[in-house]
């Protein structure tokens, strides 16, 4: 027994010892390599939680394309690629001829140059400017819309734009324009791709009631309709059944009206024809088709 307590006595001094060295301050040197414990790295999991949301992932390729909304007075680049789509299908009186690569990105207009279609009357090679949403411009956009099933508003917007980018055409639509003349004999003539395919002679208004001076786009026809509306001396006209109807400006309109006589002012600001010649002019104009009248 006194052996056995020996020897735990001397086993319970020696861990001491070696206790005491390991938490000892004396420097380096105090603890063996065989007493200092091995480092360990502190690893943090982070746990998904539900509920929260993953960061948006960026599709490849092009950005989406912004489509401008463009109106009358509108100037700039976006006019111009407009114009250029326009011009590829017949819908201005101009062609476009196109330099140098495409861009990139769709709304960008290329490098080019416009050029005259044909030999134009000088009162619609005057209306022309690239980069500009003149009077030509929305008519172009109308026809276009009226072809293409569209509100027919005049005004690029997002479908429109959509139906330009489309595939071009193998044959451009024909250019018609239509020149109303004041100066005695009044007359009518609808020129298609420059060329005067048709002549009329016509009725505008009266001095009390006059046809308005100035170029407008075609907005609004019917085949036959009903007008009404004030004389000049107050009393109220009712007239039914009137045909081939093309509104170009508020209530003034190319259409049939039967006259004794036509050549001379006589109507209530509108552009009246013979029955025959009214049928023959409305088939050649069309929605956005322009409509000049001159002195």
């Amino acid at each position: 027994m006194l052996v056995l307590g020996g020897f735990l006595a001397l086993a319970a001094a020696a861990a001491g010892v070696v206790f005491a060295m390991s938490r000892g301050s004396a420097g380096p040197t105090a603890a063996t390599a065989a007493t200092r414990k091995p480092a360990h790295h502190r690893v943090v999991a982070y746990a998904h939680h539900h509920g929260h949301t993953r960061a948006p992932v960026r599709p490849f390729g092009p950005p989406k394309p912004h489509y401008p909304l463009l109106s009358d007075g509108a100037r700039g680049k976006t006019v111009l690629l407009l114009q250029q789509l326009l011009a590829r299908r017949g819908y201005l009186p101009v062609t476009f001829h196109a330099f140098g690569p495409r861009p990139v990105y769709t709304l960008k207009p290329r490098h080019g140059r416009f050029q005259w279609r044909f030999d134009a009357p000088p009162e619609l090679r005057s209306l022309w400017q690239p980069g500009v949403f003149s009077t030509v411009t929305r008519g172009a956009v109308m026809s276009f819309e009226a072809d293409h099933g569209l509100d027919i508003d005049g005004v690029a917007g997002r479908k429109v734009w959509r139906a330009l980018a489309g595939p071009k055409p193998v044959e451009k639509v024909p250019y018609t324009y239509a020149l109303v003349r004041e100066a005695s004999p009044q007359s009518i003539t609808v020129y298609q791709t420059g060329r005067p395919n048709f002549t009329s002679l016509a009725n505008t208004g009266i001095p009390e009631a006059p046809t308005a001076l100035g170029t407008y786009p075609v907005y609004l026809r019917y085949t036959s309709t009903t007008m009404q509306g004030t004389e000049p001396d107050g009393t109220h006209y009712y007239d039914a059944g009137v045909p081939w109807v093309s509104y170009f400006n508020g209530g003034d309109a190319v259409h049939g009206f039967q006259r004794g006589s036509y050549g001379s002012p006589q109507s209530l600001g509108c552009v009246e024809l013979p029955y025959d010649a009214a049928e023959t002019a409305y088939g050649l104009m069309n929605y956005g088709t322009l409509v000049t009248v001159t002195s």
